[in-house]
């Protein structure tokens, strides 16, 4: 990968792991200042906006964003994926959320709302940079192993079985 481009997707990788680092921390510090653990919740209200629930996934988010901004520094593609799982989850229940929605409004009115728009646009931005930021990194590590293997001195044979003990 172009070194320009590289750095290009692993800034847009820093925004989005400072973003989740960041408002996880407001959200578990506004839980925890206004004391809402104690509150009670609605039976109806949404399983994602109750407020325990709130504080696990707020802390979920932080370990899952300090990891992926690790990953970042040290350029390690296996810290992508705590991160891309707490997104794939909160991105499924905003889906159980907005299908739940149809029940009391019309489908035009769901699809049209700015709810429905973040839900679509949002994924695709952070989901195609976990996707080339992983390519990235992978290709990294290949270039390495390649200069690596470029190293190695070339045995050349003759006959039937080579001979492939040298290290």
């Amino acid at each position: 990968m172009e070194p320009a481009l590289r750095r290009y997707v692993k800034a847009h990788g820093y925004a989005i792991a400072i973003s989740a680092l960041f408002f996880g921390c407001i959200f578990v510090a506004s839980i925890l200042n206004e004391d809402q653990l104690s509150r009670t919740a609605s039976e109806y209200a949404f399983f994602r906006s109750r407020p325990l629930e709130q504080l696990i996934f707020s802390i979920a988010w932080i370990v899952a964003g300090l990891i992926f901004l690790l990953g970042l520094i040290c350029e390690r593609k296996e810290a992508i994926f705590p991160f891309s799982t707490i997104f794939l989850v909160e991105w499924s229940l905003i889906l159980v959320q907005l299908v739940s929605k149809l029940e009391h409004r019309d489908l035009t009115e769901v699809v049209l709302s700015a709810e429905a728009a973040v839900f679509l646009l949002v994924p695709m931005y952070v989901g195609y940079t976990l996707v080339i930021l992983y390519r990235a990194f992978d290709s990294q590590y290949k270039d390495e192993e390649d200069i690596e293997q470029a190293r190695r001195p070339v045995k050349f044979f003759f006959g039937e079985d080579p001979d492939d003990t040298y290290s």
